[in-house]
């Protein structure tokens, strides 16, 4: 099985699926040079290790593999699987790094730099203007996984595949700082500065020319041929918002603080989403009509929780929220 826990000890497995490492070089530039690792992980050494070893004749094989397993935890290198991720931050696929908030916050600088430096250089000379689009998207949507694995904070918990007697914590909820640091970095993504198109894309992308097919891989649009300046950011945000408002994570929210109050609960949340999507003061036409939309897709997602989620508690949560919301 793939190996996905988020190791201090860094990218420890090659059967890990984490995102091409870029960073900020001292003078803003993109430095690629890290992509990737060259090489097996740690982790990939200890199961080898393991799976493998020969000991010499005489040796207690049983004390001398838990060994091995144990000086691989003592170091943080140890075993999850993707089934995990939506639940623990400590695991994640397209992600690098241990601390989800932290990412996401490092992930959107990258996006800052990108976006303001977007163009029809992004193409190659002679390619129609229409397909800056195809490059527009990912970068757009750059820090898409980061915000599922910051999101796996909110109702999470730091569990471990426990073993009867291994006098391990199995079971901790995230804390409440963590929590609280991934909902703060996944609200920044909803800011209406952040999601507006550069300026070079507003003024120069056209319409595809004919037999330039459309595909799912390209944004949608409510504006015919002419390319959709707002649903980008609706793409964006809801991106985020379904994130924070899936049932389960609601559930657990609601779960969590009810069992330690200090813990965030779904009310916090809601709160705290409608308070940054609708206490948001653009700066520009463009971004107040970009955060109108966002606000649609905060509301919308609450309306879908309270009509369809499976906990009553959480579809009175929501329902009572969006009353609140329908008062103010």
């Amino acid at each position: 099985q793939h190996n996905y826990y988020d190791s201090r000890a860094g990218r420890t497995s090659v059967m890990d699926y984490p995102v091409p490492l870029v960073t900020l070089k001292a003078d803003g530039s993109l430095d690629v040079s890290q992509v990737y690792e060259r090489g097996i992980g740690e982790w990939d050494s200890v199961a080898i290790n393991y799976g493998y070893r020969d000991f010499p004749p005489g040796t207690n094989e049983e004390p001398a593999l838990q060994r091995i397993l144990d000086d691989a935890w003592q170091r943080d290198i140890r075993f999850l699987t993707n089934q995990d991720a939506a639940a623990n931050p400590r695991v994640d696929q397209w992600s690098n790094g241990f601390e989800p908030a932290a990412e996401l916050n490092r992930l959107m600088e990258i996006r800052r730099v990108v976006m303001r430096r977007f163009g029809e250089t992004a193409i190659r000379r002679g390619q129609p203007l229409a397909e800056m689009e195809e490059v527009l998207v990912p970068a757009y949507l750059y820090h898409r996984y980061q915000v599922d694995a910051a999101a796996s904070a909110l109702g999470g918990m730091h569990y471990i595949y426990a073993l009867r007697g291994d006098g391990r914590d199995p079971a901790p909820p995230v804390p409440a700082a963590e929590q609280r640091a991934a909902l703060s970095a996944l609200l920044a993504t909803l800011q209406p500065a952040e999601l507006v198109l550069p300026d070079e894309v507003v003024r120069k992308l056209p319409p595809r020319p004919s037999g330039y097919q459309r595909s799912r891989e390209l944004f949608p649009r409510y504006t015919g041929l002419m390319f959709d300046k707002i649903a980008p950011a609706v793409v964006a945000s809801d991106m985020t918002i379904s994130a924070l408002l899936t049932a389960d994570r609601a559930a657990r929210l609601v779960q969590q603080h009810a069992i330690d109050p200090a813990l965030p609960g779904l009310e916090e949340v809601t709160d705290s989403l409608l308070g940054t999507t609708f206490g948001v003061r653009p700066a520009t036409a463009y971004q107040a009509e970009v955060a109108s939309a966002v606000q649609r897709v905060a509301i919308d997602r609450l309306m879908d929780l309270a009509a369809n989620a499976d906990m009553p508690q959480v579809r009175a949560v929501a329902t009572h929220r969006l009353a609140r919301r329908m008062q103010q």
